[in-house]
This record gives C-alpha cells, sequence and structure tokens, in this order.
C-alpha cells in the first residue's frame, strides 16, 4: 500500500515547473507610433526654415528701405521741420504767458517750472532746425508728451469747445511726430556718410553744415 503512494509523491516532486512568463512587451507611450517622432522634428525643422525666411526678407526690406533714404542736410531742409519747429514755437509763447500771469500760492515753483520747460523747447527748436539727431528726437519727445496730456485734458475738459480745440491741438502733434520720423532716419544717414560708415556717394548737399 505504502509502495504506489510514495511513487505518486516522487512523480509529482519531479514534474518540471513551467517556466514564468515573460512581461509583455510595453506598448508605445501615448500610443504614438515609432514615425510619429521624426515627422515632428521635420515639421519643426520646416517651421524654423520658414521663421528663418521670414526673417530675411524682413531684413532685405529693411536694407532696401534704408537704401532708399535720401541724406539730408540744412541745404535741403524738408519743409516739415520748419513746421514742427513753428508749433514749438506756439508752445513756448503759451508758456512765457503762463510765467508772465502766474499768481498766487507758490508761483515761484510754477515759474520755476516752466522756465525749465521753455529753456528745454528753445534747444529742441535750435537743434532741429540745425538738423541735429538728437534735438529732432528730443523734438519728438515733446510732441509725444504734448499729445498724450493733450488728450488726458481734453477728455476732463467740461467744455465742449475747449475740448475739441485741445484734441485738434493733439492730433496736429501727433502728425508731426509721425512726419519727423523720416527726417530723423535722414538725418542719420547723412551723418553716417559724413563719418564714413556708409559706402555710398555723398550727396553734394550733404556736407555738415
Amino acid at each position: 500500500m505504502m509502495g504506489p503512494m510514495a511513487d505518486r509523491k516522487r512523480k509529482r516532486k519531479q514534474r518540471p515547473t513551467a517556466p514564468a512568463a515573460r512581461p509583455a512587451a510595453s506598448a508605445p507611450e501615448s500610443g504614438a507610433s515609432p514615425a510619429a517622432a521624426p515627422e515632428r522634428s521635420a515639421e519643426e525643422a520646416g517651421g524654423r526654415d520658414a521663421m528663418r525666411r521670414g526673417y530675411a526678407k524682413a531684413e532685405q526690406k529693411n536694407i532696401a528701405a534704408r537704401e532708399a533714404l535720401q541724406p539730408i542736410s540744412t541745404a535741403n531742409r524738408p519743409g516739415i521741420v520748419l513746421v514742427a519747429c513753428a508749433w514749438l514755437l506756439v508752445a513756448c509763447a503759451s508758456i512765457v504767458y503762463s510765467l508772465i500771469t502766474a499768481d498766487g500760492k507758490g508761483v515761484a515753483a510754477q515759474r520755476g517750472s516752466n522756465a525749465l520747460v521753455l529753456v528745454i523747447i528753445v534747444m529742441a527748436i535750435v537743434g532741429t532746425w540745425q538738423l541735429k539727431a538728437w534735438a529732432i528726437l528730443g523734438t519728438q519727445t515733446i510732441l509725444a508728451l504734448a499729445c498724450v496730456f493733450t488728450i488726458l485734458a481734453a477728455a476732463l475738459m467740461p467744455d465742449l469747445l475747449v475740448a475739441l480745440l485741445l484734441v485738434a491741438s493733439a492730433l496736429v502733434s501727433g502728425a508731426i511726430f509721425y512726419r519727423m520720423i523720416n527726417v530723423l532716419a535722414r538725418v542719420q544717414k547723412a551723418e553716417h556718410i559724413r563719418r564714413g560708415t556708409l559706402p555710398v556717394d555723398v550727396p553734394p548737399d550733404v556736407d555738415g553744415r
């Protein structure tokens, strides 16, 4: 009786164990195929190339615009320079009037600040008439500030007629500012020509006067 039972136990121990199942290969993350990465790289490279081409075209346009600028000097002063100087002279007249009529508490400080502004505007007028780049930049700054503060004053003005006059004044300052951008670029080109930093022929009227 014990013999057959012992034989069965030995046979059970001698049965080979099944090999452990190999882990299944992990599926690609996010369900992306292996060919998707090269495609994305190609798209990114194409986008960078398009941006480079766009920048190159924009730079070519800028170069062409700079080359098309005609340098100026006091011999061929544009009319907008005269308009800008005249407009600033009107501002100087209003400041002088405020200096004369200033009254009340704190009049000394008010006159001092107005006098300082008057000196700055006069310097800008003289330098702009002489076609100095720094003065033209200062004139544009004055015009921009005048435009902003005039619009703010018009928005707070209860009198409709005065508000309309202020808005018209702001529009004039903005128009002169816009026209002076081209003048500044032409003056800067003339200065580069006189310094020899631009390899172009100097027109006869760009003599540095």
